[in-house]
């Protein structure tokens, strides 16, 4: 699957989010979809080394099998175009998408996190030593 359509996925997912959202007028949230869903169709046929889909990637946006545009990112995508009328096309988002990610990327949200806790994993040990169960059969 190429990075376009894990974007392409991610912004059709946001704009049923944005359609099922409380909050907003039904004529924003019209615009706010329409606009998720133009990006969705113009991002689809992107090649991997389209230069808004490199940058998401060298930020870290396709990790894990799922387009994650970080922290900025979000909030970029849900407010994208919530107003009467659309102001920007699809190349404006990718752009605004790609900006944001070099900048706070979730490669960058992620490096800030603490790291996990190492798990040790523990293998309960019958009594005895291993003499004495052979022994014992």
């Amino acid at each position: 699957m190429t990075k376009a359509i894990l974007l392409a996925q991610f912004l059709r997912a946001r704009a049923w989010w944005r359609l099922d959202s409380a909050g907003a007028t039904a004529a924003h949230v019209a615009c706010s979809v329409v606009s998720l869903l133009d990006a969705a169709g113009y991002a689809r046929p992107l090649p991997d080394d389209d230069p808004a889909i490199a940058a998401l990637d060298a930020a870290g946006c396709f990790t894990g099998g799922i387009f994650d545009p970080g922290p900025v990112g979000w909030n970029i995508v849900r407010e994208w175009q919530l107003a009467e009328k659309a102001t920007a096309g699809p190349e404006d988002l990718l752009a605004q998408l790609a900006q944001a990610a070099s900048h706070h990327g979730p490669a960058v949200h992620r490096a800030s996190l603490p790291a996990p806790a190492q798990l040790a994993i523990t293998i309960p040990r019958q009594p005895g030593s291993a003499d004495e169960r052979a022994h014992a059969r």
